[in-house]
């Protein structure tokens, strides 16, 4: 292999923290690149890969963690192990158990699994782009082409499905999921539930969903959309980003728990009146495109030093015209409100455990007597006085749009 691009595949390892294996074209390992924070299994990746090397350019091992393949002419790479997503320790637990017995072996695998760095599935196409581009200079997906002609496989696909329906005119399903679906999201955005309760008393039967492998299946995959539905909804009215996902993300991992239809139903009607509930706060209150927004930044960036300053110049007006109009419309000043933010945020990470000292320094307050300060004038009592007097904790996703949201 050309010295060169030896370095340049070290340089992706040295980035990226991966383990990096170079094979030559028949599959004999020249070269791998390893560091001490991540450990790796004695795999033979001729048996996971070796069959279709240049279409197989992602892979899993043993324990459900990921590899990368790449080959381009002589070189065959395998980047990994990774992991999509963050493995809690009952996650690592459940994968350990279930492929072994033995004690021992369950501790060196569980260290293993701890120590795989993690990142999105999004971030193999990026992999791709650039092994792709270093190998043969081309800047697109390796398997950019294979889209655009399943793409067109799946086109041909649906004008059979529709040529298959039957008396698809006599009753026409997709209208009268699109009908119902509009009159569900016009209660939630309304924000009264018992309007909404009255509402869903009058609509007339609910839609049945596209079969999938099994009814449970389908009426959860029917509640995923619902609660994407649902989020657009709240986002567009302003919510807090970060709060949404939550609040979807929670709703989404409670449904996959459950085994009995009764269960996903009433999941999906208490979502429901969560996200009417959450949209009670702002239906009565016409904010600008501008101040929604700057409250979603402002959410988003709860972790960080937050100034007026930068939030104007990031929104491109002037200081002024940011404050009097956020204080025109919210009834709180720019600061007010990212202080009641960072407060409220601050209520969660004390009833989690964190000390009062650690969640200043994460919320980025100037030093703890400024947070304390704060703190005390926001809620009435010390961050150490809060903890010490734990109060039942309600799920919360509220932003704070004026002081008649703040409550505890």
């Amino acid at each position: 292999m050309i010295n060169k691009l030896l370095k340049l595949i070290k340089s992706i390892h040295v980035i990226s923290h991966l383990p990096i294996y170079v094979f030559n074209k028949d599959f004999h390992l020249e070269h791998l690149f390893v560091a001490d924070r991540v450990q790796v299994l004695p795999y033979d990746f001729t048996q996971c890969c070796c069959s279709e090397p240049s279409s197989n350019f992602l892979f899993s091992g043993i324990l459900d963690e990921a590899f990368i393949a790449y080959s381009s002419s002589d070189t065959i790479l395998i980047i990994g192990p990774f992991t999509t997503s963050h493995l809690t320790n009952a996650m690592i637990r459940n994968r350990v158990q279930s492929y072994t017995e033995d004690s021992s072996l369950q501790k060196l695998l569980s260290q293993y699994l701890e120590l795989l760095p993690y990142f999105s599935l999004g971030d193999v196409r990026d992999f791709l782009v650039h092994l792709n581009f270093l190998f043969n200079g081309n800047p697109e997906c390796p398997y950019s082409e294979d889209l655009h002609l399943q793409v067109t496989k799946n086109n041909f696909l649906l004008r059979q499905e529709k040529l298959k329906e039957r008396d698809w005119r006599a009753f026409q399903p997709d209208y009268y999921t699109y009908r119902y679906e509009e009159q569900i999201l016009a209660l939630v955005q309304n924000g009264n539930t018992e309007q909404l309760r009255e509402g869903l008393a009058e609509l007339s039967n609910s839609v049945i969903p596209d079969n999938a492998e099994t009814p449970l299946r389908s009426e959860k995959n029917y509640t995923i959309i619902i609660l994407e539905k649902l989020s657009s909804l709240a986002l567009q009215a302003g919510q807090d980003i970060s709060d949404v996902y939550r609040l979807r993300n929670f709703y989404i991992r409670l449904l996959e728990e459950k085994e009995k239809l009764i269960d996903v139903l009433y999941v999906r009607d208490c979502a429901i009146i969560h996200f009417t509930e959450l949209m009670h706060h702002f239906s009565n209150k016409d904010f600008s495109s501008l101040v929604k927004s700057v409250m979603q930044h402002i959410g988003l960036n709860l972790y960080t030093v937050l100034k007026v300053s930068d939030i104007s110049k990031s929104f491109y007006v002037s200081e002024a015209t940011l404050s009097s109009r956020f204080k025109k419309e919210t009834g709180i000043s720019v600061i007010e409100y990212i202080h009641k933010r960072k407060i409220s945020e601050a209520k969660l990470m004390l009833r989690a455990g964190l000390s009062p000292s650690e969640v200043a320094i994460t919320l980025c307050y100037y030093d703890y007597a400024h947070f304390s300060h704060t703190f005390k004038k926001i809620t009435g009592v010390t961050p150490k006085a809060f903890q010490l007097h734990p109060q039942k904790l309600y799920p919360n996703f509220l932003p704070s749009a004026g002081p008649e949201a703040e409550h505890d």
